[in-house]
């Protein structure tokens, strides 16, 4: 009897530790803290983390699967608004054996990320080994397979915007980590021989920098070392989203602590012989919309019967002259007290197809004749909480919807007279200034499917830019688009087809979350598409990674 009580005891302490369960809104905020240790860290996973409320710590492994269980409940309904889970049950489990090396780079959508972690948790429930690569869809487009080390940062990443914005992310990019000490590294695939194309007499060598990038590193250290390595242009970063400018102006409505960088910088070029561009962010301004709350862009209404969303960064400058006045003296501050060699335009589009549906904007186009009504129906099933991301893209695509097709002709219309105001204004202060604009790279694929969800979304026109800009740089940041780095040659490809023939066409180079193999790839793709230039996002991301710098200074010789 003694001996049936004792494994009586056994079994029920066993089945109790078998039925372990956390609260969900406690796995919640462990993925979130999770994912906070993974940053500060450089983007090493820890070995242990914390259940918060709790004296327990759980392995990664653990973590992985407790995580990818909540993402699972909380995805259940197939919506990108998920339901919080209750509780997420405990399961123990075996750290993986060996990792093979899968995608860096390309993103995973919010649908296949509840459907990768209904995958993980139903296998880890099956056998409790954790893979040693974890299959899913890239791209929304083709199979393929990543780390679980990858996996883990992914879902954590994913909760903490669950948390901050009550709904999934679009995507998740794919970015490389490093593992927890007991998981093995990961096996990668031998190094890829690259045929090195050299740069042509005249290639511009250019570099985004933030301002803190050059306060951190030092200006002068900064713009020699660029000057050493072969760099031309330096574009600066002199009014970002927050609307904070980087010089002492008497008009701007908020500044950077120091505002003696853009001075300093401008200085440090003019001795080492480099161009120097200030860089404005054009559709985003917080400091403005601080004092005029009223000119926030207007977007598609999330649920049905809901109030239409209001920005936080974007304004509404269509409609409003006061914020389209008030950035062009801006840029003719800065070219009056520094005479700087060119002005660069960043975010001088629609942020995408679901904002810019403010009152001003419908009703021209009800003036038009258009049927607003389907227009916003529409729009509300594509980019509504329940809508589908497709429809007005490919009704656009169709050219059989006149109201579609007229509405986003508009909205590239919009794009190209900003343009042109900007340009009138900063040239009547110096004709020659050399005027330059960021764009959206798809706008400039030779491929017609993703030029078309270009022009619905952001409205940058490519010919507009090349009639109107000295240099046109297409942000073509292949692996944060889920692209192989030839894409960049292809973008270069159908750019130039659509400029004026003395417009140069640099290609904007992804600088971080890459291998410096890739970042050659990127470069040797761009000349050898005949682009005029390369130019890197950005100095704090190349000039802070030793790998990346030589790669890149490989590339230079």
């Amino acid at each position: 009897m003694k001996r049936f009580l004792i494994l009586l005891v056994l079994l029920l302490l066993t089945a109790g530790l078998m039925a372990v369960e956390f609260d969900g809104a406690t796995i919640m905020k462990m993925a979130i803290n999770l994912n906070t240790k993974i940053n500060d860290s450089g983007r090493v996973i820890p070995d242990t983390i914390e259940i918060p409320g709790t004296d327990r710590s759980v392995s990664m492994e653990e973590a992985l699967y407790l995580v990818a269980k909540w993402m699972a409940i909380y995805g259940a309904n197939g919506e990108k608004i998920g339901q919080l889970p209750a509780s997420v049950p405990y399961i123990e489990v075996k750290a993986p054996q060996k990792q093979l090396q899968g995608e860096i780079g390309g993103m995973i959508n919010w649908p296949d990320i509840y459907e990768v972690s209904r995958q993980i948790t139903a296998k880890l429930e099956a056998d409790p080994l954790i893979p040693s690569q974890v299959e899913f869809l890239l791209n929304g487009e083709s199979m393929a397979v990543m780390t679980p080390d990858i996996l883990l940062y992914v879902l954590t990443r994913s909760v903490s915007w669950v948390n901050d914005n009550g709904s999934m992310p679009n995507y998740a990019s794919l970015r490389e980590v490093s593992g927890p000490a007991n998981w093995p590294p990961v096996e990668k695939a031998a190094p890829e021989v690259i045929e090195k194309i050299p740069g042509s007499e005249g290639e511009i060598r250019a570099v985004w920098a933030w301002s803190t990038d050059f306060i951190s590193y030092g200006v002068d250290r900064a713009v020699n070392e660029l000057k050493e390595a072969g760099f031309t242009d330096v574009f600066l970063l002199v009014k970002g989203t927050a609307g904070q400018v980087s010089w002492p102006s008497a008009i701007a409505y908020e500044k950077i602590d120091d505002t003696t960088i853009l001075e300093k910088t401008v200085a440090a070029c003019r001795e080492a012989g480099l161009r120097i561009h200030a860089w404005f962010v054009v559709n985003q301004d917080q400091a403005y919309l601080k004092r005029f709350p009223q000119s926030k862009m207007w977007g598609v209404p999330i649920e049905e019967g809901a109030d239409p969303q209001k920005a936080g960064s974007t304004v509404e400058f269509v409609q409003d002259t006061r914020y389209r006045e008030y950035l062009v003296d801006l840029m003719k501050e800065v070219i009056i007290l520094y005479d700087v060699d060119g002005i660069h335009l960043d975010y001088i589009r629609y942020p995408t197809g679901a904002w810019g549906w403010g009152p001003y904007n419908i009703g021209r186009a009800w003036l038009e004749g258009l049927d607003v009504d389907f227009l916003m129906e529409t729009a509300k099933e594509t980019w509504s909480s329940v809508g589908d991301n497709k429809k007005f893209i490919d009704l656009y695509r169709q050219f059989t919807y006149f109201d579609i097709n007229r509405w986003v002709e508009m909205r590239m219309d919009d794009i190209r007279a900003f343009t042109e105001e900007i340009k009138a204004g900063i040239e009547s202060m110096k004709p020659e200034i050399i005027y330059s604009a960021s764009l959206m790279p798809e706008g400039g694929d030779i491929d017609a499917a993703s030029n078309g969800f270009a022009m619905v979304h952001y409205g940058q026109r490519y010919a507009d830019f090349g009639e109107l800009c000295d240099i046109v740089i297409p942000m073509t940041y292949h692996l944060d688009f889920g692209e192989k780095a030839n894409w960049v040659a292809d973008v270069a490809t159908g750019t130039r087809d659509v400029m004026m023939s003395d417009t140069k066409v640099v290609m904007g180079i992804q600088a971080y979350d890459l291998s410096p193999a890739e970042l050659q790839k990127a470069i040797y793709y761009a000349r050898g598409a005949g682009a005029d230039g390369i130019m890197f996002f950005r100095f704090g991301t190349l000039f802070g990674n030793e790998n990346l710098k030589n790669a890149m200074l490989e590339a230079f010789k």
